[in-house]
């Protein structure tokens, strides 16, 4: 049902650490790819306590998707940023509304949007990961996300 699962690094490898506080009706999925570069499925990380979080593999481009339903918008993040060993990368959601112009404005006033950061953690320095969001592209039998 979910296609090829993430592969997470076993003890002793090199890993990082991706998590997100825990909030119902919300998650982050791993996605995975074929050796052609093509989606294959993707691994919902699960709650422990308070947040969903996994290992994850370092030094190369880990693709994310957050997803939302808030009030009855839907919120889809494709993103990607490459891990570093030994930090730990926490992501958070953003919500925003700006007024809508032009006639639509009369049946619906203001426009949603989201967002996500995410924050790098190594030791006790903190810092805003730059994170890359994605579109898919679509190809004949073939899902790949592109910059």
């Amino acid at each position: 049902m979910y296609g090829k699962q993430y592969a997470v690094p076993q003890p002793g490898q090199p890993s990082a650490t991706v998590r997100m506080k825990y909030d119902h009706g919300a998650r982050l999925d791993l996605m995975t790819f074929n050796e052609k570069g093509c989606y294959a499925g993707y691994t919902t990380l699960l709650a422990t306590g308070d947040f969903v979080e996994s290992p994850v593999a370092v030094d190369k481009e880990l693709i994310l998707t957050y997803r939302s339903e808030v009030g009855g918008m839907q919120c889809q993040v494709p993103f990607s940023f490459t891990p570093e060993e030994g930090a730990t990368y926490t992501v958070a959601k953003r919500f925003w509304s700006e007024p809508r112009k032009g006639v639509l404005s009369v049946v619906s006033p203001d426009q949603y949007f989201c967002a996500v950061d995410v924050v790098k953690k190594v030791g006790d320095q903190e810092s805003v990961e730059p994170v890359q969001p994605l579109r898919i592209d679509t190809g004949f039998a073939c899902l790949k996300w592109v910059k």
